[in-house]
């Protein structure tokens, strides 16, 4: 059985419960990733791989994108978005669209 290093990402999930120890509840976040748990179970094939392969391009983009935005939000109203501010929304929205993009795509597969 081949190894899906998708599942990898679920070790993430450990942040969380340095955040429940130290106190971080910014750090609950993290409890997120643990939802990639399942993809160790999950042999990846050729359309997995593809699946795998737009869902990351889709993620990437998105994430470029609101970089290029907070970016310049932070040019034109520091105020507004501080520096932490603009790489954590840049940051949350890759992932974010990255999960939701694979998992639609998942449904998609299993409903032919």
């Amino acid at each position: 059985m081949k190894l899906n290093p998708l599942g990898f990402l679920s070790l993430l999930a450990l942040l969380g419960f340095m955040g429940l120890m130290e106190g971080h509840s910014a750090m609950y976040g993290f409890f997120g990733f643990a939802c990639y748990l399942r993809y160790f179970f999950v042999t990846p094939d050729e359309m997995f791989m593809l699946n795998l392969r737009k869902a990351a391009t889709i993620g990437f983009f998105c994430g470029v994108s609101f970089n290029g935005i907070a970016v310049a939000i932070h040019l034109l109203l520091p105020a507004l978005l501080t520096n932490n501010q603009a790489l954590v929304v840049c940051y949350v929205t890759g992932i974010f669209s990255f999960t939701i993009t694979l998992l639609f795509l998942e449904v998609r597969e299993t409903r032919g």
